[in-house]
């Protein structure tokens, strides 16, 4: 915390980036209200779909959460944010389970050399607009909700 205050105090631009998985997501509303109050300083907060690398494959057991499964939190925490004027943006999560009020939110943010889709993704309008998913994750990685769109709408039209 003292390193945030003192790049807050020299005007450091600050993003804070929040790894969304079963041990962060229970508590996500009371963690983004902590950051809006005692960070102040802040100019965006990513909260992040977790990426199964590293020591996360090892501990799948312990962290991975299907994304459905915390919606409410997430949407909790994104709108608490963006209602009091914090950028706020949702990386590494498939636009087709985020609910359509929070595909504004959602950025194409991986990495396209580590990028792919999954099968059920086939005929998705939404494809362009999509973080998709990491090439490291195979299907038990994935939600039980992944379903293509199919709209003429882009994501930030159906939000």
């Amino acid at each position: 915390m003292q390193g945030l205050f003192e790049l807050g105090r020299l005007g450091t631009r600050v993003e804070i980036r929040v790894v969304l998985h079963r041990l962060t997501v229970d508590r996500l509303p009371q963690l983004v209200s902590f950051l809006y109050r005692r960070l102040p300083f802040v100019e965006h907060v990513a909260l992040m779909g977790l990426e199964p690398m590293g020591f996360a494959k090892s501990n799948r057991d312990r962290l991975w959460i299907d994304p459905v499964d915390y919606m409410d939190a997430l949407g909790e925490a994104v709108f608490h944010l963006a209602n009091r004027g914090l950028t706020t943006s949702i990386y590494n999560l498939p636009l087709c389970i985020l609910p359509p009020p929070l595909r504004s939110f959602a950025r194409q943010s991986i990495s396209d050399w580590k990028n792919n889709f999954a099968p059920e993704c086939e005929g998705c309008t939404a494809a362009a607009d999509c973080a998709g998913f990491f090439a490291s994750a195979g299907p038990t990685w994935r939600s039980r909700a992944i379903a293509p769109i199919r709209s003429p709408e882009t994501h930030h039209e159906l939000a």
